[in-house]
């Protein structure tokens, strides 16, 4: 997983983290253009979340490959494009690596990102998730990018996965219980 950051491949540093050129200009000019939250702010924010949930969403998402800093940047964009949708990847991202030079797991930036747009479009977003842990986990990080953008509202809920078995009794309960109705009224 260890990402090498030579100079010629345009990574510039910010905070703790290392971000590709290309995506840095689309943080700084686009998406934060219409924010009240400033570049430093951001990216402050972003290596406080690498840092408290990095190993986390790690150990999680053990099987999940790296994603380039083009596909990232793509996924980036196509989220600010489409307010309403929440691009959440996973894996690593080798957009922006760590201090020590590993690509950063790519949900926390999108995290971040969805975060910032719900905000501006003072939209409430709802994401499930495939597992228990995985939503805890998103909801802990979801919290902390709201304390540290210092946003009072919360835009974003995680639901946790409901298991089948669960959707059908309570589908089956619903269905006993209900009144049936003519489709006919006769008078």
């Amino acid at each position: 997983m260890n990402t090498s950051k030579q100079s010629g491949q345009g990574y510039q540093h910010r905070d703790n983290l290392f971000i590709d050129t290309s995506l840095l200009t689309f943080i700084e000019q686009q998406l934060l253009s219409n924010s009240t939250v400033s570049s430093a702010q951001f990216f402050e924010a972003l290596s406080v979340l690498v840092e408290e949930f990095g190993g986390t969403y790690r150990r999680l998402n053990q099987s999940n490959q790296e994603m380039t800093g083009e596909d990232h940047l793509q996924l980036c964009q196509d989220s600010a494009q489409a307010k309403s949708a929440i691009n959440i990847s996973r894996g690593s991202s080798k957009a922006i690596l760590d201090e020590y030079g590993c690509a950063i797991p790519s949900c926390i930036l999108d995290v971040l990102t969805t975060t910032l747009l719900a905000e501006q479009q003072n939209m409430m977003l709802s994401l499930s998730t495939s597992n228990v842990a995985e939503a805890e986990l998103m909801e802990a990080v979801f919290n902390r990018a709201h304390d540290l953008l210092t946003y009072s509202t919360v835009h974003i809920e995680v639901l946790r996965p409901i298991d089948n078995v669960a959707c059908i009794a309570q589908a089956r309960q619903r269905a006993e219980y209900s009144q049936p109705k003519a489709l006919v009224s006769h008078g």
